[in-house]
């Protein structure tokens, strides 16, 4: 059996939709008996919410929130790294926190909105409970995203952070965003995880686009789409017009 990781944003849903060319693939792929699952900076519920307005994707796991937790293909949580109260401790007092306009907080599947910020995330639909600083320190949050105006902005505050922070977390970058576990939490070890707990053990095939898929694509010599960043199309080991592309190269 292989095992087939695929980024969704920009990966997987490219110009808004996931293409009937993708969805057949996926199908032909599980039902040959491999695997297929998404890998996603995203939360669960942000992904499911995703995939009810772009149709569902036939999926035997999710690995969200860059890692951190890891899900069956019904959304049941497997597992989950949450970040240490140090850790927690460090992104509230920086001024990172500070100087992003949005910021949303993930506990397993619960999702919260920074109490003084946008209450909303990324766009106005997208609302969720408003937490306070000072209770989500004490939560058992395994991510933070904070978002900023601009990529130039979110880059220089995902540096800063990530020296700041060293050995306490894992910063990831996305465009305008900054995704943040706990310390040597990523998309790797989040697959490494699923393979653990799932007892698999077959080849696995990554595909990706963003920063934030550089972990995963540089650990397991994964794909990048041909829409990618120039950064993760020069760290892939090939690059592929399409996520069914890939998966029917790897059927044959």
């Amino acid at each position: 059996m292989k095992v087939a990781a695929c980024d969704f944003d920009g990966t997987l849903l490219r110009k808004g939709e996931v293409s009937a060319e993708d969805r057949a693939a996926i199908d032909d792929w599980r039902a040959a008996g491999h695997a297929f699952g998404i890998v996603t900076g995203r939360g669960v519920a942000t992904l499911l919410m995703a995939m009810k307005q772009y149709g569902p994707v036939p999926c035997d796991f999710m690995i969200c929130n860059n890692g951190a937790l890891v899900c069956d293909g019904q959304s049941k949580e497997l597992c989950r790294m949450a970040l240490p109260e140090a850790a927690r401790v460090e992104v509230f007092e920086h001024p990172v926190m500070q100087a992003c306009d949005q910021c949303v907080m993930f506990s397993g599947t619960e999702v919260y909105v920074h109490a003084d910020k946008a209450p909303y995330w990324i766009h106005p639909e997208n609302r969720f409970p408003p937490l306070s600083p000072e209770r989500a320190r004490q939560m058992p949050l395994h991510q933070i995203s904070l978002r900023y105006p601009d990529p130039v902005s979110a880059e220089a505050w995902a540096t800063s952070l990530a020296t700041a922070g060293e050995g306490l977390v894992e910063v990831h970058l996305s465009s305008i965003c900054i995704d943040i576990t706990a310390c040597h939490v990523n998309k790797t070890e989040g697959i490494r995880q699923l393979m653990q707990v799932r007892h698999w053990h077959g080849e696995v095939l990554v595909v990706g686009d963003d920063g934030n898929d550089l972990p995963m694509i540089r650990d397991f010599g994964g794909y990048a789409v041909s829409t990618a960043t120039p950064v993760v199309r020069e760290a892939a080991t090939n690059v592929v017009d399409s996520v069914g592309r890939m998966l029917r190269e790897h059927m044959e």
